[in-house]
């Protein structure tokens, strides 16, 4: 099969900035619950003032709500008589689930918020998961190289080393997330000439880099042809904002339900 056929439409030209952009921008003011309860909003406040406009609605949710680790953001529609040219505001919430100490049986199910970085990991574990031939790297390998995905195998290495073990001679504060070698396919699955290396970084969202990791990526893409290093962006907006679950011990039975 052909990478033609493989690749599913073509990729998002995302900005530093954002997503692509549509022709519904999405409003939303940043109500005083919200800056209060995180930091993040209360200083994107005073830089871009109290009523911030995306480009959808799952932009704003990617941006304000799964790139801030502060449980409790949430969209608040406005009333039908509000007079502010708004789609939405954020606002904090309180908790409404009990306490630790006043949850029931774990086995009959508790409710907890998503976090930050659960997305985070989420959004990583799309590629590492795989040991092997993580479909969005094929294809991306597919049409990089200009090869049929038949003719290489892609090895997923989830912990890979620090720039400083990839080349000693940079500065070896940036922690690639995860690292693909594409070989020949052969016999062996490590068996066949190495045809590229690429090395990424894995965000969600609009989450941004710090200094360190921008100054590594750059430095290590200008030293080796074969090795390449990746940005990718997943948009994990239709991601649940909470999740559900039960937790029994096998000694009581858990394995019967």
């Amino acid at each position: 099969m052909s990478w033609e056929e493989q690749w599913p439409g073509e990729p998002y030209q995302v900005a530093e900035a954002g997503r692509v952009p549509d022709a519904s921008p999405f409003r939303v003011a940043l109500k005083r619950s919200a800056c209060a309860a995180a930091a993040e909003i209360e200083t994107l406040r005073q830089s871009a003032g109290e009523v911030l406009s995306y480009d959808s609605r799952a932009d704003a949710v990617a941006k304000l709500i799964h790139a801030v680790d502060c449980p409790g953001l949430r969209f608040q529609e406005p009333a039908p008589n509000d007079p502010a040219d708004v789609d939405a505001y954020l606002v904090k919430v309180r908790d409404p689930r009990p306490s630790a100490a006043a949850r029931g049986d774990p086995a009959t199910g508790w409710t907890f918020d998503t976090r930050a970085q659960q997305v985070g990991a989420l959004a990583e574990a799309l590629f590492d998961a795989y040991r092997y031939d993580p479909p969005p790297i094929v294809a991306y390998a597919a049409r990089d190289l200009e090869r049929d995905p038949d003719t290489f195998r892609v090895r997923v290495d989830d912990d890979p080393d620090r720039v400083g073990g990839l080349d000693p001679d940079l500065d070896g504060a940036w922690h690639p997330d995860v690292a693909f070698t594409v070989r020949d396919r052969d016999e062996g699955d490590d068996a066949g000439r190495v045809l590229k290396r690429y090395v990424a970084e894995v965000k969600h969202g609009s989450t941004s880099f710090e200094r360190n990791q921008r100054d590594g990526m750059v430095r290590l893409a200008e030293r080796d042809t074969k090795l390449d290093v990746l940005l990718v962006r997943v948009d994990l907006s239709g991601v649940p904002q909470s999740y559900d679950l039960t937790i029994r011990s096998v000694d009581d039975g858990g394995l019967s339900g």
